[in-house]
């Protein structure tokens, strides 16, 4: 049986595990540590000292790519990222180097951008960035408030080294002694009116604050106003220049008015024939003397108006409808048709005037008398059309209605919800003793301005095989045309 020794094992995973470190070091070598996926996206930074290529990209603290690269390209450090294919970054985004801590490493922070933005296409560029600080020149500026505080520092010295500068900081140190020791003293005896007084500079600021802010809109319009008035007021008084103008050059009627002796005396002649019309309308002369002086005149004419207000009262209260509505029977595969003209002169009262066409045909009862024998036989007339006559009254949500229905006597209701928009109805005519009467019930809905849908049961109580289901749809409007010509003047007495 063959077997491998102790030694040969020992030198076969030593040339496994060199063949892994090689490929390791190959992979490492041509890809290294940093991220190589990714798309590029360029930014130009004025300085990019201490930023070293492989740095790290971030967005909030989480890396989301690396610097690729680093060159000089205007006059500026043109700095090359890539960016991990899942991160897509706004065109507003805003790129800065920052720092680990105080002597960390550097990178880039991008900070994100407006939601809803596109995107930066790959090989792209960020426009916005943020100054870093620059070390050597805060170190220069802190060495020139360094020497401005010992130049300071040296003139207090001289001023307060001496014995009358310490004789004046004592007198210094125990005027502010004594003017705090008075403070406390007035704060400590006034300590309530100090309080009330804030109490009440916190209310009034509430106060304030509530006005202003339940009046915020109202403010904003007032000044839009002004704005707009005080643009008005320039325009008025620009035109009013202009009409100054024409006046002293005598333009316009009003100017040679001003100006024109001829113009004067033309108005002053009408002046005086008005004045001789007024005389003959106060003598009661002519028709508008009469009108105004003749109290017959007066009192005919106010009942035509009084007639003519009732009559436009009437035309706007009366109101009309037209409609079809077609119903589908399914039991009978046909269509039933209904044309309707529906008068309101009120809100609560209507009259129905409208035909019917029923597949089903006319129902008519003929009785012949033969050797003293009567005998009844009912006909159908399919091309014969039904008649409806009836009259309605509303109580809020509920209509009752009686008349004719479809040639026979007969009463219905309806229910209105949803702001009239849904129907429910019944209606119970064609009475017998030889058959069950004719019950309908049905819901309409209105979809649009004019369009209504319904679906019901047309004489489902019936045993003579006439019971069917049926959906349908109408269309109704109001009709100006028709008001006006039912609607009468009336004549004033």
């Amino acid at each position: 049986m063959f077997s491998i020794s102790s030694e040969a094992k020992v030198g076969l995973f030593v040339l496994i595990g060199f063949v892994i470190l090689g490929y390791m070091s190959v992979q490492v070598g041509r890809d290294g540590f940093g991220t190589k996926k990714g798309y590029p996206v360029d930014v130009f930074f004025d300085n990019v000292a201490g930023l070293e290529k492989d740095a790290s990209v971030q967005i909030a603290g989480v890396e989301v790519g690396r610097v690729a690269g680093i060159k000089l390209k205007d006059g500026k450090a043109q700095v090359t990222l890539r960016i991990d294919p899942d991160i897509k970054l706004e065109k507003d985004v805003t790129a800065a180097i920052k720092t680990h801590g105080v002597l960390g490493d550097k990178y880039v922070e991008i900070i994100p951008g407006t939601t809803g933005q596109a995107f930066i296409e790959p090989g792209g560029q960020i426009n916005l960035t943020e100054r870093n600080p620059d070390i050597d020149r805060l170190l220069n500026n802190f060495a020139s408030i360094a020497a401005d505080v010992k130049l300071l520092t040296g003139s207090l010295s001289k001023v307060f080294g001496s014995q009358h500068g310490e004789q004046s900081l004592d007198d210094i140190l125990e005027n502010t002694r004594q003017l705090t020791f008075n403070m406390n003293a007035l704060v400590k005896n006034n300590e309530a009116v100090l309080k009330a007084a804030l109490e009440n500079t916190r209310d009034l600021t509430g106060n304030i604050n509530r006005v202003v802010d339940n009046n915020s809109q109202k403010f904003t319009e007032l000044l839009d106003g002004l704005k707009v008035a005080s643009q008005e007021v320039q325009k008025a008084f620009a035109s009013l220049s202009d009409i100054s103008e024409n006046l002293k050059n005598g333009q316009g009627t009003l100017g040679q008015l001003l100006t024109d002796k001829t113009t004067v005396e033309k108005l002053n002649k009408t002046l005086t024939s008005l004045e001789e019309v007024a005389e003959r309308i106060n003598q009661g002369k002519g028709t508008i003397g009469k009108l105004i002086n003749d109290e017959e005149t007066v009192n005919s004419l106010n009942e035509g108006l009084a007639g003519i207000n009732r009559y436009v009262n009437k035309a706007e209260q009366f109101r009309t409808f037209l409609s079809y509505r077609g119903e589908y029977l399914f039991d009978k595969s046909s269509m039933k048709s209904y044309l309707d003209l529906r008068i309101q002169p009120t809100w609560d009262k209507f009259y129905i005037l409208g035909l019917a066409s029923d597949p089903r045909g006319r129902r008519t009862i003929r009785e012949t008398t033969f050797l003293g024998v009567t005998t009844s036989t009912e006909e159908s007339d399919k091309q014969g059309l039904l008649f409806n006559a009836q009259i309605g009254k509303r109580y809020k949500d509920l209509v009752l209605k009686g008349g004719i229905f479809e040639s026979t006597g007969g009463f219905g209701f309806d229910y209105l919800t949803m702001n009239d928009n849904l129907k429910f109805s019944f209606e119970a005519f064609d009475f017998a003793n030889d058959r069950r009467a004719h019950m309908k019930a049905w819901a309409e809905y209105r979809f649009f301005k004019h369009l209504y849908l319904s679906a019901g049961w047309d004489d489902f109580l019936s045993d003579q095989g006439n019971s069917s289901p049926f959906a349908g749809i109408a269309i109704r409007f109001e009709d100006d045309d028709l008001k006006y010509l039912m609607t009468t003047t009336p004549i004033p007495k």
